[in-house]
């Protein structure tokens, strides 16, 4: 009897507690979870002139939409379908559509069914992979347990990321779109698809230019008329005492490090590998990274990510656009949300956070220029600057032309010289700087505590450029995103043919180094055949020495050279391949072999898939069709990888 008492009491004064605790609500918890309008990188604009941004506040995963009639979930892998997706959450609030924004990783889909309208901004990621935090989202969708009427209820549309130089253009949204109306959703406005390649600036503006009427129509609200609001930053800036150490501080985990929480590795080699540069003074460098003690697990054919910065040039040009003195350049700043949450990955002072946080050499979006030309003091310049960001063909024409004159932002506050932008608003409108990635070109098995990258140097790349300046001792931000690009671990027998012209061998340099692991441990390899195309041997035929190395000790098979301009003719990659014609077909039919490209998406390896087309038809004795099933059903059946990227 005392026990039924006592629990009685304790099970009062706990009710009594939480009811104290959350003024007669259910837990706190919740409340916050779907309280806030969300952000996490860089944003834009709500119709003309009209930008939102907050950087790092994202709804927590599962976020209930009460108040809202629509979501906006975006997946990005560079930030550009942050950023859009940023724009269509201001301009919907500002038209009149109660909606949340919401990263794609943050949201639990199983709450799809109860959502009004979703939309969606998608990137696709290489030859149609899911990007990132795409993946959970991604395998919710497509469980084959999802039932036909699942989402029925539910409206739509989506905007797809892609660049028509990859085979599966656009593949994640048009993938989206498709399945979405399969469980049932009503899509209420049509795909839209941008080419990261040419034009996606001006898809984008197109298409969303009439989404608004379209949404308001499936919800039933009527829409505002806007007019031509100057933006309003939605971060608040604030100058504090203490700063962190590093730009990204490490983190005491055992977890691996992210592209948000990356490890500091130290340069340990620095080599040029070209043995003449020629008269455009080219350069390709192996860079050797410890990551002893960071936690990063890896295997060749993964990619390391490098969180790169500024120049202090660059920095320096921007503070004196920004009209920003010494001593407030060097005040530590904290760019807060509207929980009081700093945005940056840590508190530093503002000329490190304009060098590693922000993307101050890129394109700028137009939705970042509509906010900085409400800035300009004098009208006439405002009014020009205005009409140059219209959603007209003279306007987009003339955009285009201009920007490729003036590069980036700082073109454009130098042409707009009354544009007097507050640090806030430019910290909160301009693009985040993204990770850049490289193949690696070593294997843990054999290289346990450093990872190899092969670096072409881009003149003016923003990443490159620091790569290649780094001497030995010098530290870096780094992570590891793993990939599908891999031997096969359980079939070392298996034949592999390798096709990768320039750095496109970067990859399979680390394959040489991991079957080497296994070939000094007694496994039986099977037959590696690899073709690398370069100009001139005299000139650029990097790893020259450990791929004859290769040969002679037997881990690798067969390597043939294509020297572009050693002759009259130029040779390339996909010549060899065809001169080998028969092997290449007896190696893929009677052997199983599996086959890797990697390099150029835009020309080496569409000419290469044409090659072995080819070969399908003549030593296969396949029909043009037949051999594209083929050569699908390999891909499937993970027989067929590639690791390609445009320029």
């Amino acid at each position: 009897m005392l026990f039924v008492v006592t629990t009685i009491v304790i099970a009062v004064a706990v009710a009594w507690y939480f009811n104290l605790l959350g003024g007669g609500k259910k837990p706190a918890l919740k409340a916050a979870a779907s309280a806030s309008s969300p952000t996490s990188s860089p944003t834009s604009a709500a119709g003309p002139g009209k930008l939102s941004i907050p950087n790092s506040a994202t709804i927590p995963a599962g976020a209930s939409g009460a108040g809202s009639d629509a979501v906006i979930l975006y997946a990005s892998q560079t930030g550009t379908a942050a950023i859009y997706a940023k724009t269509l959450h201001k301009e919907g609030t500002v038209v009149g559509v109660p909606n949340r924004l919401i990263d794609v990783e943050e949201y639990s889909p199983s709450h799809l069914p109860d959502e009004k309208l979703v939309i969606v901004v998608v990137a696709t990621y290489g030859e149609g992979e899911p990007t990132d935090s795409m993946k959970s989202f991604n395998d919710w969708l497509f469980d084959d347990s999802r039932m036909d009427n699942e989402l029925e209820g539910l409206k739509y549309a989506v905007f797809g990321l892609g660049d028509k130089q990859y085979k599966f253009f656009c593949h994640m949204g048009v993938e989206v779109d498709r399945r979405m109306a399969e469980l049932g959703a009503k899509r209420v406005y049509g795909l839209g698809q941008g080419d990261a390649g040419r034009t996606i600036e001006e898809d984008f503006e197109d298409w969303r230019k009439d989404l608004w009427p379209a949404v308001g129509h499936a919800l039933g609200i009527p829409l505002k008329d806007t007019t031509d609001e100057p933006y309003e930053p939605e971060l608040k800036l604030a100058f504090v005492e203490e700063g962190a150490a590093l730009p990204y501080p490490k983190m005491m985990t055992v977890l691996e490090p992210t592209n948000r929480t990356p490890a500091w590795g130290t340069i340990t080699i620095s080599n040029e590998l070209l043995k003449d540069g020629g008269a455009e003074k080219r350069s390709t460098k192996e860079l050797a990274i410890d990551i002893t003690g960071s936690h990063i697990s890896y295997q060749s054919g993964d990619h390391l990510g490098v969180l790169p910065c500024n120049s202090d040039d660059v920095v320096n040009q921007y503070l004196s656009l920004l009209h920003i003195d010494s001593e407030t350049a060097a005040k530590i700043v904290s760019l807060r949300d509207d929980r009081f949450k700093n945005v940056f990955p840590a508190r530093v002072a503002v000329s490190e956070a304009l060098k590693w946080y922000i993307d101050l050499s890129g394109v700028p979006k137009k939705s970042t220029l509509r906010a900085f030309a409400h800035c300009c003091t004098d009208a006439n310049e405002k009014k020009d600057f205005l009409g140059l960001l219209k959603v007209t063909h003279d306007a987009q024409d003339k955009f285009r032309k201009l920007a490729s004159k003036l590069r980036n932002a700082a073109g454009f506050l130098r042409k707009y010289q009354s544009c007097s932008v507050p640090l806030n608003l430019f910290l909160e409108a301009m693009p985040r700087m993204a990770p850049r990635y490289f193949s690696i070109s070593s294997d843990q098995l054999t290289h346990p505590n450093a990872i190899h990258i092969t670096v072409a140097v881009v003149a003016d790349g923003v990443c490159t450029t620091m790569l290649a300046k780094m001497q030995v001792g010098d530290k870096v931000p780094v992570f590891v995103r793993k990939s599908n690009f891999h031997l096969p671990l359980r079939a070392k027998n298996r034949p592999i043919i390798m096709i990768g012209p320039g750095t496109g061998v970067a990859p399979l340099i680390g394959f040489m180094h991991r079957r080497r692991a296994w070939k000094e441990k007694g496994n039986e390899l099977g037959d590696a055949l690899l073709f690398f195309g370069c100009r001139n041997k005299s000139e650029d035929f990097i790893y020259e020495e450990f791929l004859g190395g290769c040969v002679s000790s037997g881990v690798l098979t067969t390597l043939d050279i294509a020297f572009s301009r050693d002759q009259v003719e130029k040779v390339y990659v996909q010549h060899r391949l065809k001169d080998h014609g028969d092997q290449i077909w007896a190696l893929i039919n009677e052997g199983g072999a599996n086959v890797y490209i990697c390099g150029d998406a835009k020309y080496m390896a569409k000419d290469v898939e044409a090659t072995l087309l080819g070969i399908f038809q003549k030593q296969g004795g396949m029909s043009a069709d037949k051999a594209n099933d083929f050569i699908a059903k390999l891909e499937k059946n993970g027989k067929y990888l590639k690791d390609v990227w445009s320029a």
